[in-house]
């Protein structure tokens, strides 16, 4: 009996709206592995040419050294890593979940916004170490996260 069913699963044809979840999950996970490429070509680029002993976690500026080329491919991945994959990605969910994920772009945007000055202020008192590219970084991903999580859970 169970045989039989599952048989009729899989050679009945499928509906409008099951083919479309079906084409909307593979285009996800095209979009994520598109962007897992692209993260994980900046990240041996930026690792394995540089020049210098330099490091972008660190803030070490002055001694990382990448081929001009190199610096251009790099710059404009980055920019749509974090630029057009995001735009492009809000069109592939749900309204709700759009909204969602704006909440937390703008959490992190005025994380940033708020972050940094905040930072420097407390560095300039003498109570925090000066601010650098990866904290303000942190401060952007934390802000984000943390806003997605409270539009998740109130929205």
């Amino acid at each position: 009996m169970m045989e039989t069913i599952m048989t009729l699963e899989k050679t009945r044809p499928l509906g409008p709206g099951e083919e479309r979840t079906r084409q909307r999950r593979r285009n996800q996970i095209v979009f994520l592995v598109v962007a897992g490429v692209i993260g994980g070509v900046i990240g041996f680029g930026t690792g394995f040419f540089d020049e210098g002993q330099g490091n972008l976690f660190a803030g070490d500026w002055e001694k990382l050294k990448l081929p001009p080329a190199l610096a251009a491919g790099l710059a404009l991945l980055l920019l749509a890593g974090f630029l057009a994959l995001p735009l492009y990605g809000f069109r592939m969910i749900d309204d709700y979940k759009r909204e969602q994920n704006l909440v937390a772009f703008t959490g992190g945007c005025l994380g940033v916004l708020a972050g940094f000055p905040v930072w420097a202020v407390l560095h300039a008192g003498g109570f925090l170490p000066a601010p650098h590219a990866f904290g303000v970084f942190a401060i952007a991903y934390v802000s984000m996260f943390v806003s997605f999580l409270f539009a998740r859970w109130r929205l």
